[in-house]
Parts: C-alpha cells; sequence; structure tokens
C-alpha cells in the first residue's frame, strides 16, 4: 500500500476544518492525547519518523489494534504538539463496513466528500425523506468511488434527538472539544487503502482564527 500516497491525499482534504487548548481528557485515539508533546513519542519504542510519507511531522507505529485488526497508526504534530491520529491499512470491504459500523455507534455521520465537493447529509435528510436520503447518497458515493476517493465525516456525541438543518448548524452548536472521525478509501485495485482519521477540528479552527486575529508583523 502506498502509505504516502493515502495520508497525504487524506491530510489535504480538510474536510473536519469547514465544519485553545484542550484538557487532558481530550483523547484522539485510545491514549493518544491531543497536545501531548512530540518529544514523548520520540523516545518510546515502536515509532519511527514518516514524515516523508505523511507530508508533515509525523510519527508512525505498526501494528496498533482495532476493531479486531492491525492498523498502522499516524502520529501527526503541529508545533510539536499531537494534533491528529490516522489508523492505516489495505482496503477490505467487510474492514470498511466495520468501522463505519463501529463509528456509527456513538457518532453521527455529517457529511461526505470526494475529494472536491461535500455532500451535507444534515441539509439532505432535513429536506428529504428516507429512501430521497437513502437514493442521494449512494449517488454521492457511486460518484466519488468511480474517481477514485470517498471519505465520511462523523461527529461524536451529537444528540441524535435534535433536529439540524445543515452541517455548518450542527458544527456550530457543538462543545470545541468535539471529537470528528474521518473514513477515507482510496486508491484502486491492489494500492487501495482504508484510513480512519480522529481529529478535534474546531480546536483545530479556534488555532486558525486567533492566529489570524493576531497583530501583523511589520516587514
Amino acid at each position: 500500500m502506498n502509505k504516502k500516497l493515502i495520508v497525504g491525499v487524506f491530510a489535504g482534504l480538510g474536510v473536519m476544518l469547514s465544519s485553545m487548548s484542550a484538557n487532558a481528557a481530550d483523547n484522539l485515539f485510545k491514549n493518544y492525547v491531543y497536545g501531548s508533546a512530540l518529544a514523548d513519542y520520540k523516545e518510546a519504542d515502536g515509532y519511527y519518523d514518516c514524515s516523508e510519507d505523511v507530508g508533515g511531522v509525523a510519527l508512525c507505529i505498526d501494528d496498533v489494534s482495532f476493531i479486531d485488526h492491525k492498523f498502522t497508526a499516524a502520529l501527526v504534530f503541529s508545533g510539536s504538539k499531537l494534533i491528529m491520529v490516522s489508523l492505516i491499512s489495505a482496503f477490505d470491504p467487510d474492514l470498511f463496513a466495520t468501522s463505519v459500523g463501529t463509528l456509527a455507534q456513538t457518532f453521527k455521520l455529517t457529511t461526505l466528500s470526494d475529494g472536491r465537493t461535500q455532500f451535507d447529509v444534515i441539509q439532505a435528510a432535513a429536506t428529504s425523506t428516507k429512501d430521497e436520503l437513502a437514493t442521494k447518497l449512494a449517488n454521492f458515493e457511486g460518484g466519488a468511488m468511480s474517481g477514485g476517493t470517498v471519505s465520511y465525516t462523523f461527529y461524536e456525541g451529537v444528540d441524535k434527538a435534535k433536529r439540524y438543518t445543515s452541517m455548518a448548524s450542527q458544527v456550530t452548536a457543538l462543545p470545541d472539544n468535539t471529537r470528528a472521525a474521518e473514513v477515507l478509501i482510496a486508491g484502486e485495485g491492489a494500492d487501495a487503502g482504508l484510513v480512519i482519521r480522529f481529529g478535534f477540528p474546531k480546536l483545530e479552527a479556534n488555532k486558525i482564527s486567533a492566529a489570524a486575529k493576531k497583530p501583523a508583523e511589520a516587514f
């Protein structure tokens, strides 16, 4: 599997951010804490530099268990702080189904993307019958699959009793430390890969907003 293709494409989608510090309980995945120091992992056994493959400062570790499968985990850092964990594997239909089914238990599917356009599931659900929504989802998935890339973005802990009109209205109502997960399928044939990415998009968006408000340095 081409790790550079899979992680690089996924990190470049920016789907989560379309939607300042974290607390110690803000775990990205299992015991990987958002904002933890790069140095903590560089000294630990099993981690190796995979920055060239990922396209940013990153460490990887193999044989990370999730849903009874062994993944390569890519830890991505910004400012020497952990901001994202991606689980990488060769694509398998059963693994994909298990991944989505597991996430759907506690996360809510919010958007789909083909890397160029985004399908707002929340907006479509608010204006469609169940059958119409299923058809729209299937049509978007089919087009995205034919293009070689499709991703599914989920948000954790969304109150399913509440009715939102769009992805934006849902995300705005969620706490800043709401975890998001993206499931990506990319590539074809033997090079097809599956990635599950965990992040805190609102916390990252807050950092960007805060940086934009700082006075510009004279030059």
